[in-house]
């Protein structure tokens, strides 16, 4: 059986509301600001804050369904292969591939592994995606000072305004606009795209891999409350959980320690007894505990 996809949609969209979240906190510093340096520093946060939750949301993606990855995807070093975890490495390998990309390429691509709709972002939002990334490379990288670099990759609205650019207290907060108002359209469309990616059918998931036997049933063992995606306790009238093997009865008490706090005693318990099968799944388990936390 394969690894159950274990993604919830707020984890996805986590990454989105912090940047959203910071992008408003610009947004109420900028109004008592004119201090350029300050006002260059708020705009090369907003403009990061837009890309790593662009790059962060995939991580996400990639880490709970690598099928997702790409068929031929990042090469990983032999250190990477020996002592790391090959697919953390190809993950981070890919994402920071495509954080070098062009907006264009790094939001076509983001459409396309989340999949929502590529036409989200009008051609009149992506050029002015254009003009702000250059813009904050020009910052970091040349103080402002425009060069060739700059004219290459601006688009068409490429600003001319001398030698320098400047980021005034208008152009600040015309970027964070823009940046709000495509991070909420990919908020919404992920929302609706990942609706069924609940607590519940995460839990549920992982509840049917580690547990096989045709007598257990999620929905006979557990009360559920769908309107608030919340797991309630056990449903004892209905529970299998007295006719278990001794394997799956050590794995669900385990199991109950951390959903529902009851008593697990380890030396009550003996590990070896576990053939490999379920040892792949105790390890599972255990990776994967954090869920099962009320």
């Amino acid at each position: 059986m394969n690894k159950p996809i274990l993604l919830l949609r707020e984890e996805l969209l986590n990454p989105i509301e912090q940047a959203l979240t910071r992008i408003e906190k610009i947004r109420k510093r900028k109004i008592n600001n004119s201090d350029s340096i300050i006002l260059e520093g708020l705009f090369a946060l907003g403009v990061s804050s837009f890309e790593h939750a662009l790059i962060d949301t995939l991580r996400t993606l990639f880490l709970h369904i690598p099928d997702k990855l790409d068929l031929k995807t990042e090469v990983i070093n032999k250190d990477q292969l020996i002592n790391g975890i090959p697919l953390n490495h190809a993950i981070e390998n890919k994402v920071n591939g495509v954080s070098y990309k062009n907006i264009s390429d790094i939001l076509e691509y983001f459409a396309s592994k989340t999949g929502i709709n590529s036409n989200l972002v009008s051609k009149d939002e992506i050029d002015r995606l254009l003009e702000l990334k250059a813009t904050r490379n020009l910052l970091i990288h040349n103080n402002l000072i425009v060069n060739s670099i700059y004219d290459e990759t601006a688009g068409p609205n490429k600003r001319n305004s001398g030698d320098r650019l400047t980021i005034s207290q208008n152009y600040l907060f015309e970027s964070i606009v823009v940046l709000r108002n495509i991070l909420n359209k990919f908020k919404v469309a992920l929302e609706d795209k990942y609706k069924t990616f609940t607590k519940i059918n995460a839990t549920k998931n992982l509840f049917n891999y580690i547990f096989t036997t045709p007598i257990m049933d999620f929905e006979n063992e557990f009360n559920l409350f769908e309107d608030q995606d919340r797991i309630g306790a056990m449903k004892t009238e209905t529970s299998q959980i007295g006719n278990l093997s001794s394997s799956e009865t050590l794995l669900f008490k385990m199991w109950l320690a951390h959903s529902h706090n009851k008593k697990f005693d380890f030396k009550d318990e003996y590990f070896f007894r576990l053939d490999n099968k379920n040892r792949g799944k105790l390890a599972f388990l255990i990776k994967k505990i954090d869920l099962l936390k009320p």
